[in-house]
């Protein structure tokens, strides 16, 4: 009886040690909770719509001035290149642009309609028409270019599956007999004349700064006195689109004709470069390499150290409200120039004129000043820099370099060759502003001829 009785207590005492085993406390470095999940981030706001999707233009140029970065943006092109097939992310990396032939827009790793998988590069093709929605940025690679381009994890909202015809060549802007000059050349990109086609310019080499092994292709400078860094020639090719083998392959003092897409662009540091675009080839090189010239003095030379140097100041047109457009500051010692007082961009114009001085016993001329500003709209109505010789009638002439908005001043040059030979020749820095854009600063120094 009594086994009976202690086979039954050691039941009961067995089951009540079992079913207490829930309230034990889990151990201290147990955790349910996952410290490694990334919260799922909030949406952004689109930049645009679907109908209002920008052109690829449109959408370098909204990089370029930082307007991208808050969200995703929705672009319209033609799909130009196919470049690469990635298995791993079922994605493709492919080019587009405006007018179904150029490079402009890469879109990278990217993902097919709604997101979906490509399964092979063959899943797009060059011709479509596409809408593609993504973040949009730009990017330095190994070769130090910039590239524009779609980030990865786009998603195509519109594929027009009829591929468009390819675009027919456009007219040549120019001949080889009718070349431009560099100093042509930037005229015309500065006008809006050069989008239409490829044109011929003829210049001096006067830098050869970088060669692309991987795309066999040379960077480099003209000019028209084979000195100064005019127009830059960037990623081109040799005679007839050759490739280049090495960077000796082009020498300074080289003359050229050079045919190409004649374009600005706004570098990081905010300057504005004239530039025959990548893919340019050379038709004509003259092997013989142009002396260098020999260093000739200054014919002007103008510091505001102390005050105006002998330069004069004329109002064109000035508000009553204003006393003064162009002023010297001795305490930073140089001119400066604005419109802007209370609060008001007033219109104005204004020019700083130099002294007279001779150009007669030179073949060519460059003018070199240093130059910062600051809250301007766009620096080239702004401000610009005019050539007379009779001291009556102005000419514009074409300003290597813009400033950016930030008060850090830049060397900039502008070509004077067109004056070489005359006697009477004087520079200005012509002050402009309507009253509705930007009436800005600006701030010259160490004005140089020679």
């Amino acid at each position: 009886m009594k086994k009976i009785i202690y086979s039954m207590m050691a039941l009961v005492f067995s089951a009540s040690v079992f079913t207490s085993c829930e309230d034990v406390p889990a151990p201290y470095n147990m955790t349910f909770e996952d410290s490694n999940v990334t919260p799922t981030p909030q949406p952004t706001t689109d930049l645009n719509t679907e109908t209002t999707a920008w052109t690829v233009a449109e959408a370098v140029q909204k990089i370029q001035a930082g307007q991208t970065s808050n969200g995703e943006a929705y672009v319209k092109g033609v799909i130009s290149v196919v470049t690469f097939y990635d298995a791993n992310h079922k994605s493709i990396t492919y080019y587009l642009s405006d007018n179904g032939t150029d490079k402009t827009l890469q879109v990278y790793s990217g993902k097919g309609l709604d997101g979906a998988d490509f399964v092979a590069k063959t899943d797009l093709q060059v011709g479509q028409t596409v809408v593609v929605k993504g973040n949009l940025k730009s990017f330095t690679n190994k070769q130090g270019q910039t590239i524009m381009e779609i980030d990865r994890s786009s998603k195509i909202i519109i594929i027009n599956n009829s591929v468009s015809p390819t675009p027919q060549p456009t007219t040549d802007l120019n001949t080889e007999a009718t070349a431009w000059t560099t100093t042509e050349a930037v005229q015309k990109i500065q006008a809006g004349q050069t989008s239409n086609g490829e044109a011929y310019v003829k210049g001096v080499i006067s830098a050869v700064t970088f060669y692309d092994a991987n795309h066999k292709s040379i960077t480099y400078y003209l000019s028209d006195n084979g000195t100064d860094k005019t127009l830059q020639v960037f990623s081109g090719k040799g005679v007839d689109g050759a490739d280049f083998t090495a960077k000796t392959d082009l020498q300074v003092g080289q003359t050229v004709v050079v045919k190409g897409n004649l374009k600005s662009f706004t570098n990081k540091q905010g300057q504005t470069i004239m530039e025959m675009d990548k893919g340019s080839k050379i038709i004509t090189i003259n092997n013989s390499v142009t002396p260098t010239p020999q260093p000739t003095t200054s014919v002007l030379e103008a510091k505001f150290d102390t005050g105006m140097d002998n330069f004069t100041i004329n109002n064109i047109t000035i508000p009553s409200d204003l006393t003064f457009v162009w002023k010297h500051d001795a305490n930073k010692k140089y001119m400066k120039a604005s419109s802007f007082k209370s609060n008001v961009n007033y219109a104005a114009q204004s020019r700083l004129e130099s002294p007279t001085f001779s150009l007669t016993e030179r073949t060519s001329a460059t003018l070199t000043f240093q130059v910062a500003a600051n809250y301007f709209t766009t620096a080239a109505d702004n401000f610009k820099v005019q050539v007379s010789t009779n001291g009556t009638t102005w000419h514009d002439v074409p300003v290597s370099t813009y400033p950016a908005k930030d008060w850090k001043f830049v060397t900039s040059t502008c070509d004077l060759s067109a004056y070489a030979g005359q006697s009477n020749v004087r520079i200005g820095f012509l002050y402009t502003c309507d009253g509705t854009n930007g009436a800005g600063t600006w701030e010259i120094k160490n004005i140089e001829v020679k």
